[in-house]
Formats: C-alpha cells, structure tokens, sequence
C-alpha cells in the first residue's frame, strides 16, 4: 500500500471518529464534565453538524479505500444521524410548546404585545438563518452598567439597566443569571438582556455573592435587595411598577422563583425558571446519573452542609416548597436530558403549581442538556428567547 493511500485513510478515519466521538453525546449521558460540554453544545448546534457530517463523508469516499472507508462511512452516518435528532424532533417540540402556551394563557397569547412590540421581538422560536448566522444585533436600546443598589460586608452589588429607546414607563423583566451559586456574572445574560429590552422590555441584571464564602440565605436576599431598589428608582429606570417580571436561569432559577413567590415592595406578576433548581432537598437525595459535576458538592457548598444538618435550609432553598395559592404566573423550560437538575423536578414543580390552583406553563426540550441557551445561535438559545419574550408579552 502506498504511502498516500495510507494517509488518505488515516485521515479519513481521523475525521470520522472524531465527529463519531462528539455526535455520541447527542444521545449519550455524559460521565465527565469535559463530555457534558459536548453533550451540552453538540446538540444544540445540529444544523452546523449535519452539514459537517455531510461534508466529511464526502472527503472520506474521496480519501480512503477498502475497509477504512467502510469504517470511515459508518462512523460518518452514525455521526449524521445523531445530528438529526434535533431536527428531527423540532417540529413536535414547537408544537408541543405552542399547545402548552395556548391552554395555560389562551388562544391568542401570541397576540398579546402591542404591533409596535412584536416588531421587536424574535419573529420565530427557530430560524435556519440565525441558525448559521445569528440573530440581528439589537439596536435601538439604551444600557447603563454597573448601577449600584446595595452594600453589604464591604461589598457594592450592582445591576446592569436596558431600556428601549423611547422613555417608559415599560413592563420590566429582572434577570437572574446561573453558575451554580458559586459563579457566573451579569454578563451572561447581556445578549438576552439587550434583546428583551429591544422587544419594549425594561431589563434589569441583577449580581448576587458567591458560595462558599456566602451561603444561602445571602444569595437571595441580594436578588431581593434587587427588585427592592426597582420600587426607590422606578421612574429614573423607567420602571412600571405594575407590571413586573422575574426570570432566572440554573440556580438564577431558584432565585427567581423564590424571590417571586414572596412579598415584595414591588408585586411580581409573573415568573420564569429555565432549568431552575426547584426541589433541593430531592436534587441531594437523587443526583442525576452519571453526575458530571457532583451535586451533591455543589448543594452542601450552597447550603453549609448535607440535608441531615441542614433540611431547614434545604425546603427553605426550594422553590417547591414556596407553592401557595394565588402566586404569579410561572413559566418552566427544561431540557428533557438535563444532567444537573433531574426534568422530573420540573414535572413535579408544575404538578405543585396546578394543584394549588395556580397558573403554570411547563415546555420540555427533548434533546437539550443543562445550560442548552447559553450556546450561540443555539436551537434551545432561540427557542427560550421565543417564548420568553412571548410570556411575558401576555402576563406583563
């Protein structure tokens, strides 16, 4: 055999098991934090990949021969057919979620935003375009960053303003970024921030302090101190007090939707939790498996210990143990192959919220891992800024 034959089928090997060996976690739980990483992203980005897919198979047909191009083609199909699925399950998933939205806040939901405000928003919950190329910069809005709003232990919190171009008052929505207690900043929210704001929302972020040096109750004291600095600067922010919302992300998640289901100086009409804790002391007792990133160290971090010394600490952390009749609005969003926070938690959230009679939507991406928007241009990414936007729209 030549030496360029030998080549040609090294590298046509090389290609496929390398794009075998990302598109597995598609469907794969994954062991290691450094496979949740492509079982977070591969998924997400599956119209780059079925390209990709199709492409390499093309240049292993031209590269190898005998069997390192049989290999080479199977693993190459098998790669193309994992990146698929997404696609595939699309449709039902957009279905599903419009059905959802339909019963819990009717029929024309949709509707809800003035013209002038849907002009604004996202035009569909996926684009093939944005897919590949992003979504247009939002333009029109005005940010101030790092406005202060408390003080505590020597520390100044800060929270970062959007606003639409034209002055408000206008319904206001309250960010609450993830990262598991222990990190995460204002800024990972700057993108969805900009575009809710570009959508006719006021659009705070709030910053909150870390575990381990703080533990729970702090973090959401800071979050609360947040909305609470809504109320004293509601004009200069402009801020409509009467219609304010809360969203938050992972852990941002539990924030907000404790945070939304007490008292406040400011009324909190409606709530989103996309992937949020809901059920800490469930989340201690039943970690995912496999457990990339060990729960349980992240919960005992958070909350200064395991449940056995800590259970007061660990009901008062969850959301689900917040519910109540007659609380705000709630919209949940979870990845159906959720590796940190069990989808389960979030059924069971919802199950809690229509049981005491409350109003609760509950959407289910079923290929999506933890953290599933947080990938640009992201099928989940476009998905959660959908209908995000559109919840609020029509209970703000």
């Amino acid at each position: 055999m030549s030496a360029a034959r030998i080549a040609g089928n090294f590298f046509a090997l090389l290609i496929a098991c390398m794009l075998f060996a990302l598109e597995i976690w598609t469907l794969v739980p994954a062991p290691t934090i450094a496979t949740l990483v492509a079982g977070v992203a591969v998924p997400e980005l599956a119209p780059w990949f079925v390209l990709v897919t199709l492409v390499a198979g093309a240049l292993v047909q031209r590269l190898a021969r005998g069997w390192a191009r049989v290999t080479a083609t199977f693993a190459c199909a098998v790669a193309f057919g994992c990146a698929l699925v997404p696609l595939l399950l699309l449709p039902a998933t957009l279905e599903a979620a419009d059905r959802e939205l339909t019963q819990t806040l009717g029929v024309d939901y949709q509707d809800a935003a003035p013209d002038a405000q849907r002009a604004g928003m996202q035009r569909a919950p996926f684009g093939l375009a944005a897919a590949f190329f992003g979504l247009p910069a939002p333009r029109g809005i005005r940010i101030d960053r790092n406005l202060p709003y408390a003080a505590s232990d020597g520390k100044m919190l800060a929270l970062d303003l959007y606003r639409p171009a034209h002055a408000g008052p206008h319904p206001t929505i309250v960010l609450v970024y993830g990262g598991a207690w222990i990190f995460g900043q204002r800024s990972d929210l700057a993108d969805l921030a900009a575009r809710l704001a570009a959508a006719g929302f006021t659009t705070v972020v709030v910053d909150y302090r870390k575990a381990p040096r703080y533990r729970f109750p702090t973090q959401l004291d800071d979050v609360r101190a947040g909305i609470r600095a809504l109320a004293v600067h509601a004009r200069a922010w402009d801020v409509d007090p009467s219609k304010v919302g809360i969203c938050g992300f992972s852990a941002g998640g539990e924030l907000a939707l404790l945070a939304a289901y007490a008292p406040e100086p400011i009324h909190i009409a409606a709530a989103a939790g996309v992937y949020a804790a809901t059920d800490l002391v469930r989340g201690y007792d039943f970690p995912p498996t496999p457990d990339p990133v060990d729960v349980r160290r992240i919960l005992t971090t958070y909350l200064a210990g395991p449940p056995l010394t800590r259970m007061p600490s660990y009901v008062a952390a969850s959301p689900l143990h917040a519910v109540r009749p007659q609380l705000p609005p709630t919209l949940l969003i979870g990845g159906a192959r959720d590796e940190l926070v069990r989808i389960s938690f979030q059924h069971e959230m919802r199950d809690a919220l229509r049981v005491h009679g409350n109003t609760v939507a509950s959407l289910e991406v079923p290929w999506s891992n933890h953290a599933f928007d947080t990938i640009p241009n992201s099928l989940g990414g476009q998905f959660v800024r959908y209908y995000v936007e559109r919840f609020f729209a029509a209970t703000l």
